[in-house]
């Protein structure tokens, strides 16, 4: 009777190890579904892009929810909802994934589908800095800059976070980089510094308009 139990319990332990292989998508099929998911994103095949993502997202997968919150927000393949948007955004957020936070953090900011949370916003922001996320870091930057969320102004830690951004490659850090160095702020005045950083930023189509300092965030569809 022994032997026959224990025949039973590895059967039956073979078919459930079985069952959770068959649901379970490998990763290099995952990650061929995001790619493709992102070319379309990209060329604006929206339906498709829903097609691969919405069963990634439902399964955790952060990378899927960041692209279907992208949907919801902008309206592409569906109506725009930024509530749904904050959802796929918020269950990205909490597997630590930088860009979902900054994402997040927007909408805290605007209160776009959540209530504007200063609190959120900081912590959300913080969190994908820490991490190293350029955009994040040049946020940071310019809250430290404008005396922003309750940071006092403090252009030496502004230019610090600024630089940090724009060693990775941020645009909008390189040219805030080059006027810190144009007008002495949080640096010394460096001429040569500055233009070598705008530069940089002008590679990327990034022209200097007005008052880099007075720095009005845009959010608009990708």
């Amino acid at each position: 009777m022994k032997k026959h139990c224990g025949v039973i319990v590895l059967a039956l332990a073979l078919f459930l190890f079985q069952g959770m292989t068959v649901g379970a998508q490998p990763a290099d099929q995952v990650e061929q579904k995001l790619n493709e998911a992102w070319t379309a994103y990209n060329i604006g095949q929206y339906k498709k892009v829903l097609q691969l993502v919405q069963p990634l997202a439902s399964d955790g997968n952060a990378r899927a929810q960041i692209i279907l919150g992208r949907c919801y927000e902008n309206g592409l393949g569906v109506p725009q909802d930024m509530e749904t948007a904050a959802k796929w955004f918020h269950l990205a957020a909490e597997q630590n994934n930088s860009e979902a936070q900054v994402l997040l953090a927007y909408q805290y900011e605007l209160g776009q589908g959540v209530p504007k949370d200063d609190a959120a916003v900081v912590r959300l922001m913080t969190s994908a800095a820490n991490a190293g996320n350029a955009e994040a870091l040049f946020n940071l930057a310019l809250y430290h800059g404008q005396g922003k969320y309750g940071f006092a102004k403090n252009p030496v830690e502004s230019f610090r976070l600024a630089k940090m951004a724009a060693d990775q490659g941020n645009a909008q850090a390189q040219r805030y980089v080059g006027a810190c160095y144009e007008y002495g702020v949080g640096v010394s005045e460096n001429a040569a510094e500055a233009q070598v950083w705008y530069g940089k930023a002008k590679a990327q189509g990034l022209e200097i308009e007005g008052n880099v300092f007075n720095f009005v965030r845009e959010y608009t569809m990708p």
